[in-house]
């Protein structure tokens, strides 16, 4: 009798894409850099995820290849001035408002009517200045990332701290991994989840491995975070279900910034995810599961 042993099955991977979005940028083209992951079968909806301030699109890997699995289309960004997508000629327009209507094209573009947005930090106060600027209707359901509308001083004030500092160039990507383990507390995660979060945010190139972003964000970061964050008129304006996700041990994210959110939004699910800080790594089966059901509920 022959006998043959099944192949493992591929798991699913991105396809790497620039898109050129028309008239978005003063009347000018934008490109924007995105992984696409398309499930095997029929489309459910698309979901749009967004990283935060100084990371890029492969943050959103694990959850994008868990929701794709579930028979949804996801597309990952890099924000203006990350990873392959254009950086501004003016470094002052780094900023969400200037970001928001690049998105709302690049979404048009596509011919995306409604997302179910999923946006890490920066990426979730992109979606709420989207809102504040009417841009709400693009949206079948919200879910934030250790952010809300009004960001922890505190938190803010940490961040701020570390702006300016000149930025390291790593020999190796265990060197940076070392590192990102220090600044970036994603929680009880595996090795391999912290070596993916920093491998891909590098670049080689002068005979090291570099930031992949323009330094000039950081500098107007520093200008925004300092005259504050409230996008409450944002979220006020969200008119689909929001979800959160926190970080337990967050400073950006804490009790009263939750519970300030809840009183906005009183139906909004919420998941606290423990021993997290800024951000949680969306990794594990019970956050997924968590958004899933969300994104599901969104659909009825």
């Amino acid at each position: 009798m022959n006998m043959t042993a099944e192949k493992p099955e591929t798991p699913l991977q991105p396809v790497i894409e620039t898109i050129t979005v028309k008239g978005v940028h003063g009347g000018k083209d934008f490109n924007i850099c995105h992984a696409h992951w398309k499930p095997k079968g029929a489309t459910k909806g698309a979901v749009v995820g967004v990283h935060g301030l100084s990371r890029q699109k492969r943050d959103m890997d694990y959850i994008a290849r868990f929701l794709c699995g579930q028979g949804y289309e996801f597309y990952s960004l890099d924000a203006p001035g990350r990873g392959g997508s254009q950086w501004m000629e003016d470094p002052a327009d780094y900023n969400l408002v200037t970001a928001s209507p690049i998105f709302a094209g690049y979404l048009k573009q596509l011919g995306i009517e409604k997302v179910h947005w999923i946006g890490t930090s920066m990426g979730g106060l992109i979606a709420m200045t989207m809102a504040a600027m009417d841009m709400a209707g693009a949206f079948k359901s919200l879910t934030l990332v250790d952010i809300t509308h009004k960001p922890s001083r505190a938190g803010l004030d940490r961040i701020i701290s570390y702006l300016d500092a000149p930025l390291p160039v790593f020999a190796e990507v265990a060197q940076y991994e070392e590192f990102v383990r220090l600044s970036l507390p994603l929680g009880p995660v595996s090795d391999e989840v912290w070596r993916h979060y920093a491998e891909h945010q590098l670049v080689k190139k002068d005979k090291g491995l570099h930031f992949h972003f323009d330094p000039q964000i950081l500098k107007r970061a520093m200008i925004d975070m300092k005259a504050e964050i409230d996008i409450t008129e944002g979220l006020q304006k969200v008119s689909c279900p929001v979800a959160l996700v926190a970080g337990s041990v967050s400073d950006l994210c804490g009790k009263g910034e939750i519970e300030a959110l809840q009183k906005l939004k009183p139906n909004a699910a919420v998941r606290i995810c423990e021993g997290a800080g800024h951000v949680p790594a969306l990794a594990d089966d019970a956050t997924q599961q968590f958004i899933l059901e969300h994104i599901q509920k969104a659909e009825r």
